[in-house]
């Protein structure tokens, strides 16, 4: 019975940790050398750190002169209907980097 608690409470803690450690991690993990990962830091940096690693990427076939188009879901808790689909272009840049540009679809 006592190593079920101890198991219980080791896993508890762990989970804790990981949840306290995803917002600092964000910035590491996601970074502007990829499509998917600049489009996640631009999550992070208008201030959702959990929902950069859940928000749901799909590739549309278009692109242009922006860039590649992705559709992007996830929750946006400041918005009143909480649900917060948005278009995003990510275009390289020269230097190697992705540069990303976001707003809500019609």
């Amino acid at each position: 019975m006592k190593k079920k608690i101890y198991l219980i409470l080791t896993l508890s803690a762990a989970v804790a940790l990981l949840l306290t450690a995803l917002p600092v991690l964000s910035p590491v993990v996601f970074t502007s050398a990829s499509e998917k990962g600049a489009i996640r830091h631009d999550i992070y940096k208008k201030g959702y750190p959990y929902q950069s690693y859940f928000a749901i990427l799909r590739k549309e076939e278009n692109s242009n002169e922006a860039g590649n188009l992705y559709d992007v879901n996830w929750f946006d808790w400041k918005d009143e209907t909480g649900q917060t689909p948005h278009l995003c272009y990510s275009k390289k840049l020269p230097e190697g980097e992705y540069k990303v540009s976001c707003g809500t679809g019609p």
